[in-house]
């Protein structure tokens, strides 16, 4: 019965993850790799990332390199071409915590393990959806603290330290310095398990620590050749400090540490309900007796403080470490499954409980408005019902597959989520349909005009990936040269005394959203008198406003 279970969802984890994945608006994030990816491919440019033609300096390459390779498989840029390798990166996670888990547990609980990395819902109903870095590089930092236990409680020093450090690597050309902090406390964390603290500073520890600086060199020494590498460092450390309590005040960094637990155990939910088990006496006890178990749990303690004590953090950045937590909350509730513990037993019907209430809500799915424009709703909203409720049903009366009956159910969800919540919120994105429209409005009638965004005006990433989109090449920037043809993109907030003739207006989602007394619109046209000389910003520099470089 469980092998058919999981081989259900299996079955079911396609049409969850892929049905609408390219249906929404980009969001910003998304659109700056999309946008660095294409620029790329058009340049030739592998080395040296680009937006709008001038440095991006904010994030390593390989993630825009990824996203580069499955344009081209696909043949065009779009929204589902950009969020495929997301999707790739969340089962090679679950493949790899499925493998690493299987090792230690039985094959059912590392089945479970696999899947509360798809079915958390932080992962479910947003990650998995979206084209950033965050979930490859999730899976790229797990098996690094993974490869680290195993190799390490063996002795075998030279795989542990050779394998993490190579991992560290590719980590950091994914997102940069996080990498290496994460290398750090995860290397921490083993040699005080190991008790090994000696190999700290033995071979297998500093040369395979060199070796992945010296592999990170290569690179920069290449691309050295396009940008001064003082001030991509400088740009580096700007980008991992800004989330930390040295870039925010004392009362903000003070609220961040004690709203933190509620916040990041709500944005993981259902599987941090599990948590019940661990703030029990004797939890840690019952924890030791599976020492893979244990090592996670304190690799989790030893990598959280890092985000914890960081008031500007969204929950994608804890995605790698939120199974370590999962795979000792399973081994506990398998223990108190098998003595039917009275927070077993608590547990087990607030689950149950969720699953009856949702079964009932789902066959009516059609009846809120903004389903009117799913196509054959009720057929969808009945079919997913009766798969819903004979879930619902095996689960009340089989008691021993409670838990791969709710990761069917979490599933199911998914693609009742997929049907009925994101089609109607695609088509509701004012904003985000009102950037991408007037980005085409824009551009249209002007594919054979000069057109580039003057200076450091501040462009929000998905407004400048959809102007690069209509325009089907690439819309630069241009600090000096400016002339009376080329028609320029202005912000009038940061060029408030330069005379634009005016053809049409580009619509901007976010310095909306901030202004209270109306939307904002940057005029598009030609420049009767343009400037003779290099425009400069002497303000600090902010995302989307261009480096200069």
């Amino acid at each position: 019965m469980r092998r058919k279970l999981f081989l259900l969802s299996l079955l079911l984890l396609p049409a969850a993850l892929l049905i609408n994945l390219g249906i929404m608006v980009f969001i910003d994030d998304e659109a700056i790799r999309a946008l660095v990816g294409q620029e790329m491919l058009w340049s030739g440019n592998y080395i040296a990332p680009v937006m709008h033609g001038d440095a991006y300096l904010n994030k390593p390459p390989l993630w825009n390199w990824i996203l580069a390779l499955s344009f081209t498989l696909h043949g065009e840029v779009n929204e589902w071409a950009a969020r495929l390798p997301t999707v790739l990166g969340l089962l090679g996670f679950a493949a790899t915590t499925y493998y690493f888990s299987r090792k230690h547990f039985s094959r059912y609980l590392a089945a479970i393990h696999a899947l509360t990395v798809i079915t958390c819902g932080r992962m479910l109903f947003w990650d998995s959806m979206l084209a950033l870095i965050d979930v490859t590089f999730s899976w790229v930092v797990y098996a690094q603290i993974m490869l680290l236990y195993e190799y390490g409680r063996r002795g075998e020093w030279w795989k542990a330290f050779g394998w993490a450090y190579g991992l560290t690597a590719v980590g950091f050309m994914l997102k940069g310095l996080p990498a290496i902090v994460f290398q750090g406390l995860s290397v921490f964390a083993i040699l005080g398990w190991t008790r090994a603290w000696k190999q700290f500073f033995r071979p297998a520890h500093l040369l395979t620590g060199l070796a992945c600086v010296g592999a990170l060199a290569i690179y920069y020494w290449q691309y050295s050749e396009y940008v001064d590498l003082e001030k991509v460092g400088r740009r580096l450390f700007v980008e991992s400090g800004k989330r930390t309590a040295v870039a925010h005040g004392v009362g903000e960094s003070v609220q961040h540490f004690l709203a933190f637990p509620f916040e990041m155990s709500y944005h993981f939910l259902p599987w941090t309900l599990f948590l019940v088990y661990l703030l029990q006496p004797g939890s840690w006890a019952r924890l030791k007796r599976n020492d893979f178990a244990a090592f996670m749990l304190v690799a989790f303690l030893a990598n959280i403080p890092i985000y914890w004590f960081s008031p500007n953090v969204y929950p994608r950045y804890l995605l790698m470490l939120f199974p370590l937590l999962f795979g000792g909350l399973l081994v506990l509730h398998e223990q108190h499954e098998a003595e039917r513990s009275r927070s077993y037993r608590a547990l087990r019907y607030v689950l149950l409980g969720l699953m009856t209430l949702c079964a009932i809500i789902i066959p009516f799915a059609p009846l809120f408005p903004e389903t009117e424009i799913v196509r054959y709703a009720w057929g969808k909203s009945i079919l997913l019902g009766a798969a819903a409720g004979a879930v619902v049903w095996s689960a009340w009366r089989n008691d021993c597959n409670l838990l791969i009956l709710f990761v069917v159910f979490l599933l199911l969800l998914r693609i009742g989520f997929n049907f009925f919540v994101l089609p109607p919120r695609a088509a509701s994105d004012e904003r985000g349909l009102l950037v991408r429209n007037t980005a085409y409005d824009v551009m249209e009638g002007h594919d054979q005009d000069s057109v580039a965004i003057f200076g450091h005006t501040l462009i929000e990433p998905a407004t400048g990936y959809y102007l690069t989109k209509a325009r089907g090449r690439v819309v630069r920037r241009q600090f000096e040269g400016f002339d009376q043809e080329t028609f320029y993109i202005v912000s009038p907030l940061e060029y408030p005394t330069l005379n634009v003739q005016q053809t049409d207006s580009l619509y901007l989602r976010h310095l909306s959203r901030a202004k209270p007394d109306g939307d904002v619109y940057y005029p598009f046209g030609t420049l009767p008198s343009p400037p003779q000389e290099r425009v400069e910003w002497n303000k600090p520099l902010r995302d989307g406003m261009g480096t200069g470089f």
